[in-house]
């Protein structure tokens, strides 16, 4: 028997979604590990080992909970969601690693000269590109047509990511001081109004 069309705009959406995620992490790993730079004090305390850990343990996960919280007859609009907040979230944290600017790098670093940057996405986000890439993954997740997969990866990244914010935060107190208390008091670390 063949399977019908909305098995195979399934499929095709799946594929689709699957190589988008893959496409985005080459992107950004170029992008983000291009960016090394010299003679700063780094405090990195393995936060970078733990975010690409989880992230990819979660990204397993999704793979293996496919077939798990399938939402059934609305699968292709769940994915089509998916879909839209993959490029949302992708889109996003592009748009905060070039506002960060130089002061984004793989590392947690302070470097010569490190102010608190606090325009553009970073007005009232202090983390926005994790938040991107969150939001990213929650699409990936749905893009396959499973809500299971969706926490899952979401889950995972965000243990990652919650490790990472702790690290940088005590190591831009450190050093910047004030000035980034103070922006800590009028900002939140990932979601406007919640954390």
């Amino acid at each position: 028997m063949a399977p019908s069309g909305g098995v195979l705009m399934s499929k095709l959406i799946s594929l689709v979604d699957i190589s988008a995620l893959f496409a985005w992490l080459v992107v950004d790993f170029a992008v983000v590990f291009s960016r090394h730079p010299k003679n700063v004090k780094r405090s990195d305390r393995f936060s970078l080992l733990g975010v690409l850990v989880w992230v990819w343990v979660g990204i397993y996960l999704a793979f293996a909970w496919r077939l798990v919280g399938r939402v059934g007859m609305f699968e292709v609009p769940v994915q089509i969601v998916g879909l839209m907040l993959l490029a949302v979230g992708i889109a996003f944290r592009f748009v905060a690693i070039a506002q960060l600017g130089k002061y984004h790098t793989p590392d947690v670093a302070v470097q010569a000269g490190h102010r608190v940057v606090d325009t553009g996405l970073y007005r009232r986000i202090r983390h926005p590109s994790y938040l991107g890439a969150s939001i990213a993954l929650l699409g990936f997740g749905l893009g396959l047509g499973s809500v299971a997969s969706a926490a899952a990866v979401v889950a995972c990244a965000l243990i990652g990511y919650a490790y990472r914010i702790s690290v940088e935060e005590r190591a831009l107190l450190k050093s910047l001081g004030e000035d980034y208390a103070a922006y800590c008091r009028r900002t939140y670390r990932l979601i406007p109004g919640v954390y």
